[in-house]
């Protein structure tokens, strides 16, 4: 990892930036807050709350998607990421976008029928039915917990963007930012959340567009952008393929797939449920990949661009320095807040994906049934649902302290939380959706498998015993995935099959 010289630009933001920026976050959490309200009028239900079933066409789907996918990590880290390492790092940025793409176009048809056909009010409730296994949704509900550190990564974004902008310190800009996230995601559930992530979405396509012109305006096209970038460093040059352990020969391709079933993890997945009909999904996908395509601007044109014009700054803040030091102070304060509308539309969605597994999949469909006491489905329903908002504090709370400490890299953060879900139960989840063939005692034991080689690759063998390989978080993520990939496959041949007829009927169009 290269020493970088840190410059904080934090002591020298003008009066007029900070006032410009708490204008513009003042309207926006008016109109966040709007929505919500909104939101909560057409929440009823733990399940209306979770998932909005049903409830949004394409276009919302679509930019929902764009503004879900694009995180505190794809505004601030990933082009951190390519500041760091230059060419190489754009490993990141294909798993990313194209990886990411390619995951919806191939499963996106399936999971919303199946979702559909299931009536999944999350995604714990989707591989439960779909496999007729509890013990599926225990897993399931365990690695959506986990998104916890992906919320504080979060955080950490919400942290750099007050202290760049309006001179807040880091913790302060933390808990701020939780806090209104909680309000609001509390108060509307899913629907709220479909909504702002659309209207946030909107405001990082512009955002998007704004951070090309400034970096081609003061630094001119990719051409010139790679030959200065070679002339500082020959190993940020696009003619090196592979630059650091973090993507070298086996890094660098399991990050592209990592990323794709990323795509498929629950804050993301859980809005497919929400399209309002299945034909509608080739419609959605055009507004998503119309959506990632903009969005990957920030990625490739921040990063590089932020190295040649900004090479002392600490990584993650580069595009905040492309911002704030090149944009008159009316236009900066407008990018903050589309920086702030990709960190809130992500938390929004993993708040609720937590709350869910807490509240529905282990309470609710769990430790209830377990206990064997009766409860009336209304009484039940009313607890979950009081449960899951009571729940979204304590998930705050949680996420600030582990984010309370400013991290190198907020992608490498983000990653503990995204790399457990994506090696333990998005490979079931797929082939799952793929293949009618794939058995109940396949699906467990792939994804219990996939479940603990990724915490004991990283939390034993990286962060305990040092090892250089598996300190990269997706690298765990990556041999989690093909272990349970592989163990799904291969057991399927030789166990039980499920029945036919129920699986004909989940698969049925």
């Amino acid at each position: 990892m290269k020493l970088l010289m840190y410059r904080n630009i934090g002591s020298e933001i003008s009066m007029s930036l900070t006032v410009w920026t708490t204008i513009y976050f003042v309207i926006f959490i008016i109109i966040m807050f709007y929505i919500s309200i909104r939101g909560l009028k057409k929440t009823n239900s733990a399940v209306e709350f979770s998932t909005a079933p049903r409830a949004y066409g394409p276009f919302v789907i679509g930019i929902a998607l764009t503004a879900t996918t694009g995180s505190a990590a794809a505004i601030l880290g990933n082009p951190g990421f390519v500041y760091d390492q230059g060419w190489p790092g754009l490993w990141y940025a294909m798993g990313s976008y194209s990886a990411i793409a390619l995951a919806w176009a191939t499963s996106a048809f399936l999971l919303s029928r199946i979702g559909k056909n299931a009536q999944a009010k999350s995604m714990a409730d989707f591989m439960a039915i779909r496999f007729q296994s509890p013990l599926l949704r225990v897993v399931t509900a365990l690695a959506a917990i986990f998104s916890i550190f992906y919320i504080a990564g979060q955080f950490a974004g919400i942290g750099l963007v007050f202290v760049e902008s309006m001179g807040i310190d880091y913790l302060t800009g933390v808990i701020i930012g939780g806090i209104i996230m909680a309000a609001y995601i509390t108060i509307g559930g899913s629907h709220a959340e479909i909504l702002t992530s659309f209207v946030q979405g909107l405001i990082m396509l512009f955002l998007s567009i704004l951070i090309a012109a400034v970096v081609v305006m003061n630094v001119g096209g990719i051409g010139t952008i790679d030959r200065t970038l070679t002339e500082i460093d020959p190993m940020l040059s696009s003619s090196v393929v592979f630059n650091d352990p973090m993507f070298g020969p086996f890094t660098g391709i399991v990050i592209f797939i990592s990323l794709g079933l990323f795509g498929l993890s629950p804050q993301l997945s859980k809005i497919w449920l929400a399209l309002d009909d299945e034909k509608n999904v080739s419609k959605a996908l055009l507004w998503g990949f119309f959506g990632l395509s903009i969005l990957g601007l920030i990625m490739l044109v921040g990063g590089l661009g932020g190295r040649i014009l900004f090479p002392d700054v600490a990584p993650d803040t580069a595009v905040l320095h492309l911002l704030v030091d090149l944009l008159p102070n009316w236009l900066t304060g407008i990018a903050m807040i589309g920086i702030l509308s990709a960190i809130l539309s992500t938390t929004a969605g993993l708040f609720l994906v937590v709350a869910v597994a807490l509240a529905v999949d282990i309470y609710r469909d769990t430790i209830v049934p377990w206990r064997k006491k009766k409860i009336s489905d209304a009484v039940l329903d009313k607890r979950a649902l009081v449960f899951q908002r009571v729940s979204i504090p304590i998930i705050v709370i949680a996420g600030i302290f582990i984010a309370q400490n400013e991290p190198d890299f907020i992608t490498q953060l983000m990653w503990l939380g995204i790399g457990l879900f994506t090696g333990s139960v998005i490979p079931a989840m797929v082939i799952g959706s793929l293949w009618k063939g794939v058995t109940r005692t396949a699906a467990e034991i792939g994804s219990v498998a996939g479940f603990l080689t990724f915490i004991i690759l990283t939390f034993v063998v990286g962060l305990g015993m040092g090892s250089e390989l598996f300190l990269v978080p997706w690298a765990a993520a990556g041999v989690a995935t093909i272990v349970s990939t592989t163990l799904i496959i291969v057991i399927s041949f030789f166990t039980k099959p499920m029945d036919k007829s129920y699986v004909e009927k989940l698969f049925a169009k």
